[in-house]
């Protein structure tokens, strides 16, 4: 839990400090391994659980700006109560998580990454 909200706040950082711009190009960059830059720098990855693989674009677009826009808005209503979320649920998910069914996980090897597809090669 800890990892998480020392995500948070970096996250939060980054944001600041690329003023955005620089955020939402690294964001879209890594995406489709199911990451944020700030989970990219402390080795966490976002699971998509139906599947058991890594979250891939769509869904983290979803996860991060849509779900999070939503819960956002509840929160600014709600005493920031579903903030804490975290820290009852059982399987430690924000309720953004719930809603993109997703878990993040520490991935510190780079095991859940992805393959990359093959190159394609010219005709000869």
């Amino acid at each position: 839990m800890g990892l998480r909200f020392g995500g948070f706040l970096l996250e939060n950082l980054l944001m600041i400090c690329t003023l955005y711009i620089g955020w939402l190009i690294w964001a879209f960059l890594v995406f489709p391994q199911g990451q944020t830059p700030a989970k990219q720098l402390l080795h966490m990855r976002v699971i998509y659980i139906p599947e058991a693989r890594a979250a891939r674009w769509w869904r983290m677009f979803f996860r991060e700006f849509i779900a999070k826009g939503i819960i956002g808005l509840l929160a600014s209503i709600t005493l920031l109560i579903p903030y804490f979320w975290l820290l009852w649920d059982r399987n430690r998910q924000e309720l953004w998580d719930k809603m993109a069914t997703t878990l993040v996980v520490t991935d510190p090897a780079d095991r859940l990454r992805p393959p990359r597809p093959p190159a394609a090669s010219l005709p000869e």
